[in-house]
């Protein structure tokens, strides 16, 4: 009678334990729901963890192409803080799904217009978004690795002969409350004897294969949700949901029902995983089941990266169909050959001033400092790219055609392979000039300051040859400098537009309305009297630089 008691005990215990982690799941799936209504069509202002934004672009290093958008472009344009901006994600594979599609621009008008459909299918059927949303969310994200990680993590796994013996953690338990019915007093000793050390031999265990079964436990993840999202039916994405359907006819050896044997309650807080992680202390089922799914995982790592790219695509679309929601005054971009924008703005800028152009060549831009010439440069780059990738620009109209995306404008010293502004930044132009070498669209280049680490008189040497060179090979180039010189040394395949300011009560403001023609002011030196600089300073550096312009000769 003791020995029923004690046993009903613990499984009411266990009961109590299940039934509030099923509440406390419950709770969590309305919070969910809920915070996802409220953020959808709004910027995200989640800050992503360092942590997590290391491992966040290792879905694109597996796939990228000679055509994705590079480290250094990607750093220019401050594509980060758009992606944050962007990241509406629950889930891991679709954080890494949505930083791989911004880096990767598409060359085909059809493939645009069936991802822009796809998008706009999300943003229509909000139902069916919510429903998708949450399934995702079960597959969760880790702030640490990426599930490359893991798999490189599993591939270097050695051993795993003795995994059999584990079998003897549940035979030993249970050894222990069948002894309860012949003798309590002994009986309760061996399951104090099975309990401490099976939870012993566990945790000695689990230190050495917890990557590996950190791996399992996402792939097992991912099966699970990809099941489900098969049973939803889902009107679009055909081409996805066959690659995930023959990816998982090709998994039959891998249980969805697995993912719960892979439990991890001990820091969220779920009872119901707590139970889990107890169950699997006691005994061992996630080493049992792991190092019988283990070698099943070397046999199927492209299913494993079908399941996670085409999971983490559908989040892809909600995440763009969202941002796109949040903005205003965007438009279809026209891949027509030609090179114009109408009230173009910088979808990053609050209340951001909207310019327009037309070119026939490529673009010479000019002006003061701190004018906006590098935001107007970021401006047209990140529509460039904006329209290559989801298939939307943030103008009235914006015209233009297929390219490959480079930019060279926010260099700074290597100090890591000691090397100078000077040389970064020729190995940065250099980098552009080698792939205009190789086939494929034209390359769209966006320069700011072309070898400002030199002195004036290379600069201009250099800046003009190359600038003209690039002009040559049917690059469309956009650049900003200071040199006035390259004005008129580049007329002709270039065409001259600027900001300028005005002097107001001691100050110096900036419009940022983009003019034809190149720039007429300087305010170098009206910056330094506004900053308060002796009189005297001011009026011999404007009488220098006065003497320079009409006998182009400095005077002592």
């Amino acid at each position: 009678m003791e020995q029923l008691f004690l046993l009903a005990v613990i499984a009411a215990l266990l009961g109590v334990f299940f039934l509030m982690g099923l509440a406390e799941r419950r709770r969590y799936q309305k919070r969910l729901e809920q915070e996802l209504k409220e953020r959808y069509g709004k910027r995200q202002e989640k800050k992503i963890p360092a942590s997590r934004m290391e491992c966040i672009p290792a879905y694109f290093r597996k796939h990228q192409t000679d055509t994705s958008i590079d480290d250094i472009t990607w750093s220019d344009l401050e594509m980060d803080r758009l992606f944050t901006a962007m990241n509406l994600t629950c889930s891991s594979a679709g954080e890494e799904v949505l930083y791989h599609t911004l880096r990767t621009p598409l060359f085909d008008k059809e493939a645009l217009e069936e991802r822009a459909g796809q998008i706009a299918y999300f943003r229509e059927h909000e139902e069916e978004r919510r429903k998708l949303q949450l399934l995702l969310a079960g597959m969760g994200k880790n702030d640490r690795y990426s599930l490359y990680d893991y798999l490189d993590f599993a591939e270097g796994m050695k051993g795993g002969e003795s995994w059999k013996y584990h079998f003897l953690a549940p035979v030993l338990l249970i050894a222990a409350v069948a002894f309860l019915f012949v003798q309590v007093e002994f009986g309760v000793l061996g399951m104090v004897f099975a309990i401490v050390f099976n939870m012993g031999w566990y945790f000695k265990t689990k230190g050495d294969v917890q990557p590996y079964i950190i791996t399992l436990k996402h792939v097992v993840a991912n099966i699970r949700v990809a099941k489900k999202l098969q049973r939803m039916q889902l009107n679009v994405c055909e081409r996805q949901q066959k690659e995930l359907a023959e990816a998982l006819a090709q998994m039959k050896n891998f249980s969805a029902g697995d993912s719960g044997v892979f439990s991890s309650g001990m820091s969220g807080g779920d009872p119901l995983a707590l139970v889990g992680d107890y169950v699997n202390m006691l005994l061992h089922t996630d080493l049992i089941r792991f190092y019988g799914l283990y070698v099943k995982l070397q046999q199927h790592k492209e299913q494993v990266d079908v399941i996670h790219g085409s999971l983490g695509y559908f989040e892809m679309l909600i995440a763009a169909g969202s941002f796109e929601e949040a903005l205003e005054n965007v438009c279809k971009p026209q891949f027509d050959g030609v090179e114009s924008a109408s009230e173009i703005w910088h979808p990053m800028i609050e209340d951001p001033v909207k310019n327009s152009y037309r070119l026939k060549g490529c673009m010479l831009l000019t002006g003061s400092n701190a004018s906006g010439k590098s935001t107007f440069l970021k401006t047209i780059a990140i529509n460039q790219l904006l329209s290559q990738t989801l298939y939307f620009a943030c103008a009235e109209e914006f015209h233009t055609e297929f390219h490959r995306i480079y930019t060279s404008m926010s260099l700074r010293d290597d100090l890591e392979h000691q090397e100078s502004y000077f040389m970064v930044e020729i190995r940065a132009m250099q980098r552009i000039l080698e792939a205009g070498k190789q086939e494929g669209a034209k390359i769209a280049c966006f320069v700011d300051e072309v070898l400002r680490g030199t002195n004036t008189v290379e600069r201009i040497a250099a800046s003009t040859e190359i600038l003209k060179y690039m002009a040559q090979q049917g690059y469309f180039c956009a650049a900003a400098t200071h040199d006035i010189e390259l004005t008129a040394l580049l007329e002709g395949p270039y065409e001259n537009y600027h900001f300028s300011e005005e002097i107001k009560d001691g100050d110096v403001l900036f419009n940022y309305q983009l003019q034809s023609g190149k720039a007429q002011t300087r305010n170098a030196i009206r910056l330094l009297s506004v900053m308060g600089y002796e009189d005297g300073i001011i009026e011999r550096a404007e009488s220098l630089a006065e003497a320079f312009l009409k006998e182009g000769v400095w005077q002592k």
